[in-house]
């Protein structure tokens, strides 16, 4: 985020340079099940390895979907601080408070707090962003 609105960050800084080596050793059924399985993607091991250590390690990549993800959740924040408002106003009325009206926010609430936890939970929890490796290694040979 800058200055209050969402950047994207992946194009106004310079990317790290991979100039790590770490040899990996394998038998050799797990380079023959590796291979066939990027092999379809027309991937070489480097980059799919590059992306299945990414994916396992929990980055949270900062994609075009993820970053709409984000932009959304910036506005329901937004719209719940409305709510929160309404609410308080609603419960601190001293003169014939509607409670039914107080009660349909309250609920209207709970729902959009239960939209942004789901929606949170796509992007930060780590085991799904690790069992979502294959689909990244057919996105990247894609592109």
């Amino acid at each position: 985020m800058s200055g209050g609105d969402w950047t994207d960050e992946a194009s106004s800084r310079t990317p790290e340079p991979a100039d790590r080596t770490i040899p990996v050793k394998m038998t050799a059924s797990e380079l023959a099940e590796f291979d066939a399985t990027i092999a379809p993607l027309g991937l070489k091991r480097n980059r799919a390895l590059r992306i299945a250590a990414r994916r396992i390690g929990g980055f949270l990549e900062a994609d075009p979907e993820t970053l709409a993800a984000i932009r959304d959740i910036q506005a329901q924040i937004t719209g719940i601080a409305r709510n929160v408002n309404q609410i308080a106003k609603a419960a601190n009325r001293t003169h014939d408070p509607d409670y039914r009206a107080f009660m349909e926010e309250r609920r209207e609430l709970g729902k959009a707090l239960a939209r942004l936890e789901r929606h949170l939970l796509k992007i930060t929890i780590t085991a799904a962003r690790r069992d979502d490796g294959k689909a990244r290694l057919c996105r990247a040979a894609s592109e």
